[in-house]
């Protein structure tokens, strides 16, 4: 896979945004919790999931469920990356499951998972994602906080707006390493699960009117200029050193009755809460390649 490409800072959009195009080349850490498959019902023999409340933003819902929808397992996944085309900043994802984009005479033409719900910490890689990749990325406040015993305090908030504004997170977990199993370290090289990693994204829409203006939408260039919205595919590949984990959820719903001292990872508006499985796959010196898209 082709190398990132070093875009000169003096490159930037018509929001003034660094432009960094595909592919990326990145370093980091992750860690990532997997779901059971989501319900679905049959519409006029089509496959619609039921989506959890939060599973994507209200005004990329529309968006990100065209298609029909697969099935399989789900995904949260926690990124810290330290070098990226856009300098450092860190995510969470929550992949929803696979869908297939449909040929013209209604036949599967592609399948892959779909990011139906992402937040990053730069404005930088919002607008960048969304117009390399189709990545529905928005932006959020994440405190990440390694402590002496190797567990790990993961949060996100809704995006301050002033340095002295605190908001309480929407998601929030920590990782415990597994005892024995915790201090292995297993080399990992995704490039052995072929195309089972591809991500499939439809166009994405610019945010509402009075958004960010990193919010551009999949038929805008760089330039400001239009363009013809495509779906976006491609298959990362990530290299590192993997280890297991427990994590625990850190939000109480303690004040809705019938939930009364349940624990969750996420509020469900922001983010859904979706129930991981209860082991967390965590990778250090993790390099990913993220390729320049084919567009359909």
């Amino acid at each position: 896979m082709a190398e990132s490409q070093a875009v000169p800072a003096s490159t930037t959009d018509f929001n003034g945004i660094l432009v960094a195009p595909a592919p990326w080349r990145l370093k980091c850490r992750t860690w990532t919790l997997l779901t059971s498959p989501l319900k679905t019902n049959k519409v006029n023999g089509k496959s619609t999931a039921v989506f959890p409340a939060g599973w994507a933003s209200p005004f990329q819902c529309d968006a990100l469920a065209e298609g029909e929808f697969l099935g399989g397992p789900g995904m949260v996944m926690l990124v810290q990356y330290t070098e990226t085309p856009v300098g450092p900043y860190d995510e969470l994802i929550y992949i929803a499951g696979k869908f297939s984009m449909p040929d013209e005479d209604g036949k599967t033409k592609i399948a892959g998972n779909r990011i139906t719900r992402i937040y990053v910490s730069t404005k930088e890689s919002t607008a960048n994602g969304r117009r390399n990749w189709n990545i529905p990325k928005e932006v959020a406040d994440f405190k990440y906080t390694h402590k002496p015993d190797g567990s790990w305090d993961l949060a996100v908030s809704v995006a301050s707006t002033s340095s002295s504004e605190s908001t309480k997170p929407f998601f929030h977990i920590s990782t415990h390493p597994i005892p024995i199993l915790g201090s292995l370290r297993i080399p990992i090289n995704s490039g052995i699960l072929g195309s089972f990693m591809r991500i499939l994204q439809p166009p994405v829409p610019k945010g509402p009117p009075g958004s960010p203006p990193e919010l551009v939408g999949s038929d805008t260039n760089a330039d400001g200029s239009t363009k013809e919205a495509k779906w976006a595919s491609l298959v990362p590949m990530t290299k590192g050193k993997m280890y297991l984990a427990t994590y625990r959820p850190q939000i109480s719903l303690a004040g809705q009755e019938r939930e009364k001292g349940r624990m969750v990872i996420a509020d469900g508006v922001h983010f859904p809460t979706v129930v991981p499985w209860s082991v967390a796959i965590c990778v250090e010196d993790g390099d990913i390649d993220f390729g320049v898209s084919e567009w359909y």
